[in-house]
């Protein structure tokens, strides 16, 4: 181990990188400064070392500058380059020392007491996390259908709403909002239909992150909707909409069941299998499946398959929780396919949505959390020997 003289040293630069902050960029941030050190021959006079989290993650990726006491939030390779000449503006600084008092630098957010855990009532919280959609949207379904839920989850509990991407707050800001509250157990929730990546990665990532930062919360994981019996009577009713009567044979229709797509190989088997169970429960002699990216069959193969399996009538039954791009771009898909084959019937049913028989299956999911009989419990155990053997990069969205 190398044992250096330091005491030619001026300044001591703590650079941090934690989780969040090396998610953030900090790798870079760190060579950046060491560069600019190296290139002005400082070596003698600032030394560096990496740290682990400094509890500013909102302020990712932190650098603190000792004995100065000043902490700096770092997005640019400038501010990096600047806390080595100490020039940095004042928008980047965090914290400053001005006759040994602590100042918090403007339009920093002053985060939570650290002795939290000594004042008022201890709390629950629950906290949906939605996709997130480019459009707003989909995001404000999402917020109002959870306000909906408020009436049917125990009063006392705290409930927030945040977003995995494209929308705020992310799930970060979510878990430091239910602590900001006085949670100290929050119970995650995603709403998400198929069991895949974000689900198996990115919320446990998050969950595990903040276990860290926050070792007096106690943290539950639920499971996704996945199959549930409340799904079929979803769809039949989007069916309903559209003039379909379940309960009615349709000879000559067919219903092409379209998710989003995923290359995860359980949650593509997930979305057959409620195929097969929902084609028990409509009269329908064809019932095929289509993604609308990433695996196949395609739309366009799952249209031409129905037709050339005889159907006159096509009734498209998008599998997505809220309007978006996608559905925009179904609409555009049912037109084309409608000028291409004229003789035949294309009708596109709403998207899943957000539809009241989903409460049931959320609440039942919360139930499992509280009641410690979720299957997220063993997704995160299943995300820890993950990054065990293959290690994980994390990314926060936005």
């Amino acid at each position: 181990m190398t044992t250096w003289n330091l005491l030619p040293m001026q300044r001591h630069l703590l650079i941090c990188n934690g989780a969040t902050c090396m998610g953030a960029g900090a790798e870079e941030v760190t060579q950046q400064i060491r560069e600019e050190i190296r290139i002005n021959n400082l070596d003698e006079v600032i030394h560096t070392s990496r740290t682990r989290c400094n509890g500013r993650c909102k302020d990712k990726c932190v650098v603190i500058d000792y004995p100065k006491g000043t902490w700096y939030s770092v997005q640019q390779h400038e501010t990096a380059k600047a806390i080595v000449h100490e020039k940095v503006s004042e928008e980047n600084i965090i914290y400053s020392m001005e006759k040994g008092e602590r100042l918090l630098g403007k339009n920093r957010v002053k985060g939570i007491e650290k002795n939290r855990e000594r004042k008022g009532k201890k709390q629950t919280a629950v906290l949906f996390v939605g996709h997130g959609s480019r459009l707003e949207a989909g995001n404000e379904e999402v917020r109002r259908f959870v306000k909906k839920m408020y009436s049917r989850i125990d009063p006392k509990f705290i409930v927030e709403t945040c977003f995995l991407e494209f929308a705020s707050p992310n799930i970060e800001d979510g878990i430091q909002l239910c602590i900001e509250r006085g949670a100290n157990e929050i119970h995650v929730i995603p709403i998400i239909l198929l069991h895949a990546g974000h689900s198996k990665l990115h919320i446990p990532a998050e969950i595990e992150e903040a276990k860290e930062q926050f070792p007096d919360i106690r943290f539950t994981y639920g499971q996704t909707i996945g199959i549930h019996d409340e799904i079929f009577e979803v769809l039949k009713s989007r069916l309903q909409e559209v003039g379909f009567d379940p309960s009615v044979k349709h000879e000559d229709t067919a219903i092409l069941l379209i998710a989003r797509g995923s290359s995860d190989l359980d949650a593509k088997g997930d979305f057959y299998e409620i195929s097969r169970k929902f084609s028990e429960q409509v009269n329908v002699p064809i019932l095929e499946c289509a993604f609308m990216g990433i695996t196949t069959p395609t739309v366009e193969q799952g249209i031409a398959r129905c037709i050339e399996l005889g159907a006159k009538k096509v009734i498209m039954l998008p599998y997505f929780l809220f309007t978006g791009i996608l559905m925009e771009r179904m609409g555009r898909m049912a037109k084309e396919f409608s000028k291409q084959n004229p003789t035949v019937e294309i009708q596109i049913a709403n998207y899943f949505g957000y539809h009241p028989k989903l409460q049931n299956i959320l609440l039942e999911r919360l139930q499992q959390a509280i009641d410690g009989t979720s299957t997220g419990i063993q997704d995160l155990e299943n995300f820890r020997k993950y990054v065990e053997e293959h290690g994980y990069e994390h990314h926060h969205h936005h």
